[in-house]
């Protein structure tokens, strides 16, 4: 593990943050170059589906 201390109740806060601001991400860093991202699952999207119209019926033989 790294040697990078967090406070949990901080990234709690950033992840509030997040839901109140409907982004997606946070990324804090320091001068000593620790980096703290907070991100949200991406929501999978639903396929799309497209239906081709049924063919026209056959016409009947003549007789």
């Amino acid at each position: 593990m790294s040697g990078i201390s967090f406070d949990p109740d901080a990234i709690r806060a950033l992840a509030q943050i997040l839901r109140d601001t409907d982004l997606n991400e946070i990324e804090l860093s320091d001068q000593a170059g620790s980096k703290l991202r907070v991100a949200r699952a991406a929501p999978v999207a639903a396929p799309v589906v497209q239906y081709a119209a049924a063919p026209a019926p056959a016409a009947a033989a003549p007789a």
